[in-house]
């Protein structure tokens, strides 16, 4: 199967995640990357937000 038309099938969405111990946050892009860990806390970060252009 071609990863090309997984790919084109679900739109890049930016997302912000942020630690849930020292509220350091990051701006990721599903469903591309990973949730990461937190680069001082070692712990997994959150969603925090999913950030939309415009309003409904």
């Amino acid at each position: 199967m071609d990863t090309k038309i997984l790919k084109d099938r679900y739109k890049r969405e930016p997302v912000e995640v942020i630690c849930p111990i020292c509220k350091q946050t990051k701006i990721i892009y599903l469903p591309e990357e990973e949730i990461p860990q937190c680069p001082v806390c070692k712990v997994k970060m959150v969603i925090r937000e999913v950030l939309v252009e415009g309003k409904y």
